[in-house]
């Protein structure tokens, strides 16, 4: 067995072992056969969608916590966040895997390391995570449009996938921001019910 495959199989089982094993084929995929201006006009629309969903909100209903069942890529301990918990993460996230890709494909040991504990949302999160999340996006488009192709020969160990390159990271983005849109449109239609 690979040293990805026991990083995979040792990984936390934040999500089903088969949909992790799927998600990193696909992701690897993703990566090997998107562009990365593609991959980032994806970005780009999921997170800014996620924005959008979130500006209509009342901040009584942003804050609100509502519970929604599991879907593909979603852990159990995600399954009960607000909108606004939701754009936090998403901040988070964004940032981080800004960072990683930037140091990646500058070849700096930066040594980073960044657990699932690091990206739990905050349960006082309010509306600013809606502007929050543009900026973030903002600064994600720049770093990577810098970077152009984003080669790289250092990696980074995913919690989930284990070693990543940039691109590889980059799809992750993507493949994110989607998974926590797709959250903040069942979490609004619960709201609705």
């Amino acid at each position: 067995m690979s040293d990805v495959q026991d990083d995979l199989d040792a990984a936390p089982a934040g999500i089903p072992w088969h949909e992790r094993r799927a998600a990193d084929l696909g992701l690897r995929l993703y990566a090997s056969f998107v562009s990365p201006a593609a991959i980032l006009r994806a970005f780009r629309r999921d997170a800014l969608q996620a924005r959008t969903l979130a500006q209509g909100l009342s901040e009584e209903q942003g804050r609100a916590r509502v519970r929604i069942a599991r879907f593909p890529g979603i852990e159990d301990s995600s399954r009960d966040w607000s909108v606004y918990m939701t754009l936090d993460h998403l901040v988070m996230v964004n940032t981080a895997v800004m960072v990683l890709i930037h140091a990646i494909c500058t070849d700096h040991n930066h040594g980073a390391e960044i657990g699932l504990e690091d990206v739990r949302p905050h349960d006082d999160a309010g509306p600013d995570r809606i502007v929050a999340l543009g900026a973030a996006v903002e600064r994600y488009t720049d770093v990577v449009q810098r970077l152009g192709a984003l080669r790289s020969r250092e990696r980074h160990p995913h919690p989930w996938f284990g070693p990543l390159n940039a691109r590889q990271w980059h799809a992750v983005a993507a493949i994110h921001n989607r998974t926590h849109r797709a959250q903040i449109e069942k979490i609004l239609r619960r709201l609705q019910s």
